[in-house]
């Protein structure tokens, strides 16, 4: 787990070896179909609606924050499909204790190295989830550039989507997982420490037990390479929110 090739910030480093138990983690991110089934049943009104916002682009590509951007106006169109952005963690949480009364399950977030094992197709030396190779992914490319002029972009790439695609658009990677490099940033469990990649445990780490902010993992649509590799750590606040920012699904139990 970590920076294995050597080329990330300190935040990524030093690379070392975990042991995780058996989980279950979802093929794809959760919607914005899925998330407006809560929404509609629960009357729920996520951190951005109930507050200030949404921190997003405007077509010059500055970054801005505007009350009227929410997982239902990000400032660029989506389908029942997309993945759902504009969510904070606290929003997930609403939602995974939504869907566990519902469905009678044990959804959660995924820990970070869960995550990461995953992206890596069960912890191969991978870049990317899609490998090593040129991109396969929604990251930010020549299309938005096209609608979004000062972005910085993967020169020469173009994935055909300017903003979010309908989950599983690309191939997935060698264990069957979609969109773990790029499309939508996605929410982890575990809070940030700076020193926890080399104070923590060896088997199951969860992250410090306390902290200010809580990490994402996967890079987006509107992000650069290095924030789509499979090791590359960001974080916000348990209440932050963006329009590259949803989250995906695990449980507990044993893949096939």
């Amino acid at each position: 787990m970590g920076d294995i090739f050597s080329d990330l910030p300190s935040s990524a480093k030093p690379a070392h070896e975990v042991c995780v138990d058996d989980f279950l983690i979802a093929r794809y991110e959760v919607t914005v179909g899925e998330f407006r089934e809560f929404a509609t049943d629960t009357g729920y009104r996520t951190d951005a609606e109930a507050q200030d916002g949404c921190h997003g682009w405007t077509r010059g590509g500055q970054l801005e924050k505007r009350k009227e951007w929410t997982w239902r106006n990000p400032n660029f169109p989506q389908t029942e499909k997309d993945p759902v952005v504009c969510v904070s963690w606290n929003d997930t949480h609403a939602y995974i204790k939504w869907l566990n009364n519902k469905e009678e399950k044990n959804y959660r977030l995924p820990a970070e190295a869960e995550w990461e094992y995953a992206a890596r197709s069960r912890g191969q030396e991978h870049q990317y989830s899609w490998g090593n190779e040129s991109p396969s992914g929604n990251v930010a490319d020549e299309t938005t550039k096209k609608e979004l002029s000062g972005l910085e972009i993967w020169d020469g790439y173009n994935d055909g989507y300017p903003y979010t695609s309908p989950v599983g658009s690309f191939r997935p990677n060698n264990v069957g997982i979609y969109d773990m490099s790029g499309n939508a940033y996605e929410w982890i469990e575990d809070w940030y420490g700076d020193d926890y990649y080399a104070n923590g445990p060896k088997n199951n780490p969860k992250g410090p037990d306390t902290g200010k902010y809580k990490l994402l993992r996967g890079g987006g649509w509107d992000l650069l390479p290095e924030r789509a590799r499979t090791t590359s750590r960001y974080w916000n606040m348990p209440g932050g929110r963006a329009v590259c920012i949803g989250f995906r699904l695990a449980h507990p139990g044993k893949p096939e």
